[in-house]
């Protein structure tokens, strides 16, 4: 069963990352004109009850999700990691934390799914050692990668280079190039430029091509664009400011004339 289910996650993120860029904006939530979403979020469609909730504050929030993952049915406790994806407090991680360790695989990968849509950079080491250890199923690895070019803290990257060079399966070799395509760090080119010359994939080997562009700055990663988006909010104001300014002057001198 998680053979099946690792191999079913990974075709659906491999079907996303090869649609052109439009079309895979729409599907996985990519920045586009109408889509804010972060990339490699098509991943958590494989993972059980994915579900923005609203109306609560955070306290209210952090209690539920407690009580909830205090459950024995771990398809509650996948509930209660879920609605805490939108709650801004520090109090969150440690319950995700917890998650991160659950005996139950579908609660592990929601806590994966939520960290890395996060970006906790706090759980980058456990995650990095749950991606090395060969007992960890196959399709929670898929999440790990995913979620680890998500955060893009660099400390990712050499765990996913050792993903890449293990696994045969064309799916997870597409979501480990990209991801470290996303983390951005040039320790990753060796291998990607080995993908590119040797992977039996063109879509694989597309993937890394685009991987290494956006090491080199060719191409922007989900960080890049995301680090513009801020600085654009940050000039706006002022913009704003001297658009009134220019309407102010093209009044006065309306009226001299």
């Amino acid at each position: 069963m998680s053979q099946a289910r690792s191999l079913l996650a990974g075709a659906a993120i491999l079907a996303v990352l090869a649609a052109p860029l439009r079309a895979r904006a729409q599907m996985i939530g990519l920045p586009g004109p109408n889509n804010a979403m972060m990339p490699m979020s098509a991943l958590e469609q494989a993972g059980p009850d994915t579900v923005q909730k609203h109306g609560k504050d955070a306290a209210d929030s952090i209690r539920d999700a407690k009580r909830k993952y205090n459950d024995a049915d771990p398809r509650v406790r996948v509930q209660g990691l879920e609605s805490l994806r939108y709650v801004d407090s520090p109090d969150v991680n440690s319950i995700l934390f917890r998650g991160l360790s659950d005996p139950d695989v579908r609660v592990r990968i929601k806590a994966i799914d939520v960290l890395g849509a996060r970006g906790s950079t706090d759980a980058v080491p456990q995650m990095a050692q749950d991606l090395f250890l060969r007992e960890t199923p196959a399709v929670e690895k898929l999440h790990l990668v995913a979620a680890l070019g998500r955060i893009g803290d660099e400390r990712g990257a050499m765990p996913i280079i050792e993903y890449l060079k293990d696994t045969d399966d064309e799916a997870s070799r597409g979501t480990a190039v990209f991801a470290l395509g996303e983390i951005g760090n040039p320790s990753a080119n060796d291998i990607l430029i080995k993908t590119v010359s040797d992977d039996s994939s063109p879509m694989v080997r597309k993937l890394a091509r685009e991987a290494l562009e956006k090491i080199d700055g060719e191409l922007p990663n989900h960080h890049t664009e995301e680090e513009a988006l801020a600085r654009r909010k940050k000039l706006q104001p002022t913009d704003e400011k001297l658009s009134k300014l220019r309407a102010m002057d093209e009044e006065i001198r309306a009226h001299q004339y």
